[in-house]
């Protein structure tokens, strides 16, 4: 990754949001462009901003992530998004990859993986937290689906 990459963080909690911004700011090559504090406030940012990636929380006020999700790649589908979560459900994972989620990391991930989830995505790969590939795997020979599941 050569070139400096706009990012925008949507995280209800101010201290996540903050500290997210501090360790994202401390990157050579990432540029924060927008914060978000519910769900539609990241739909503005890539309105005004286009940036190359969101990193998003599920659990926001005013829409849910998986809406967010959808109207994000529907205003810009080259903008990539993360979602940083404290869901690990098979249904969840699911759902937001198939909205259009391009990584999926739990909040209890260190800062390295972190990291590494936003080189991988913003190099043009999909991201799962290890923890939860697994869970995937087994999910996909057992031939389960995501159900329609609504985000609070």
């Amino acid at each position: 990754m050569k070139k400096a990459f706009n990012i925008v963080i949507a995280e209800d909690h101010t201290i996540l949001r903050e500290g997210l911004k501090s360790l994202l700011s401390s990157q050579p090559n990432l540029k924060i462009v927008g914060e978000a504090g519910d769900g539609l406030e990241p739909i503005r940012c890539v309105q005004n901003h286009s940036p190359d990636m969101i990193l998003l929380d599920l659990s926001m006020p005013r829409m849910t992530g998986l809406d967010v999700i959808k109207e994000i790649k529907r205003v810009n589908a080259d903008t990539k998004i993360i979602v940083l979560t404290v869901h690990s459900s098979e249904e969840y994972i699911l759902a937001t990859l198939q909205a259009g989620a391009d990584g999926y990391v739990l909040k209890d991930a260190d800062s390295t993986e972190l990291l590494t989830a936003i080189r991988h995505v913003l190099d043009g790969r999909r991201y799962l937290n290890p923890s939860i590939s697994g869970t995937i795997i087994d999910g996909i020979l057992q031939g389960k689906k995501a159900s329609a599941i609504r985000f609070a």
